[in-house]
């Protein structure tokens, strides 16, 4: 198969889907990862050992299925799954993203927004996002998106550690106490669980692993995450070297546990109501 990709207003993607309805007013906020596109891999990827066993049951559960990932991206899960067989079809607004799954061997791409998928009811088996909804404003809305165009199931990977993330949350305190504070347009994905009972939660690992702080800072001195990228650079100058003088030349011991979360997909409006009473 080749590569294809396309955008909404592609003749592929007018022509061959159905599209849901269209908002009126502008663009609600949502971010797009253009900045970081040649450093997200190295800085948000898995182990390989963990990588493969995430895989293993990803594609057990997939194989000769249609999937939706809302998110992309450069095709961190989209790109091995792909090479294994499941028919994974992509949708992103990141171009810079997705350029670099391209070069990885990333096909079937559509350049749209989650919350107007150019795609026919129930299109696809299963849907998932991946540390993507905290980004968009109108995540409730992605959500029903996903809804509509998914048959069966609809999941996420999320990561359970033992550890408090501690040189990043130390980071995002120094930057509150001294006056910024981020707040996600939208809601992580690791919290739906809190609002809707998953209906199945499969646990990969658990996994250990030497990690290295100054990999770490150097990360953060590069504003590698988006609650980074509006902190003043005062601000940020002074987080980090209070971090380096704490953190250099050390290591420590990093304990996970990667739970893949099902839920039907028909509980998917369930669980974006069930956000809009506890705002």
């Amino acid at each position: 198969m080749g590569v294809r990709v396309w955008t909404i207003g592609h003749r592929f993607a007018r022509n061959a889907f159905s599209t849901g309805s269209q908002c009126s007013g502008g663009m609600p906020a949502r971010v797009s990862f253009d900045r970081v596109a040649t450093i997200y891999d190295a800085t948000r990827g898995l182990a390989p050992r963990a990588m493969a066993r995430l895989l293993a049951v990803l594609v057990d559960e997939f194989q000769g299925k249609r999937i939706l990932e809302v998110g992309v991206g450069t095709g961190r899960y989209a790109v091995p799954l792909q090479k294994s067989g499941v028919r994974v079809v992509g949708v992103d607004i990141s171009r810079r993203m997705v350029e670099f799954g391209l070069a990885k061997g990333l096909r079937d791409v559509v350049f749209a927004d989650g919350t107007h998928l150019p795609f026919a009811r129930g299109s696809f088996a299963a849907a998932t996002t991946n540390h993507v909804l905290h980004l968009i404003s109108d995540w409730r809305d992605v959500l029903r998106e996903i809804a509509r165009v998914t048959r069966e199931t609809y999941f996420t990977v999320i990561e359970q550690s033992d550890r408090v993330d501690s040189i990043k949350r130390e980071y995002d305190a120094l930057v509150r106490e001294a006056g910024y504070k981020w707040t996600a347009p939208g809601f992580h994905e690791r919290d739906l669980a809190a609002l809707v009972k998953p209906d199945i939660v499969f646990p990969v690992g658990p996994f250990e692993e030497i990690v290295s702080a100054d990999a770490l800072l150097e990360e953060l001195n590069g504003r590698a995450y988006s609650s980074q990228w509006e902190v003043p650079e005062s601000i940020h100058r002074t987080a980090m070297q209070g971090l380096r003088k704490k953190w250099h030349a050390k290591s420590f011991e990093r304990r996970y546990t990667l739970e893949v979360t099902f839920w039907r997909a028909e509980r998917l409006p369930e669980i974006a109501s069930a956000a809009g009473q506890r705002s």
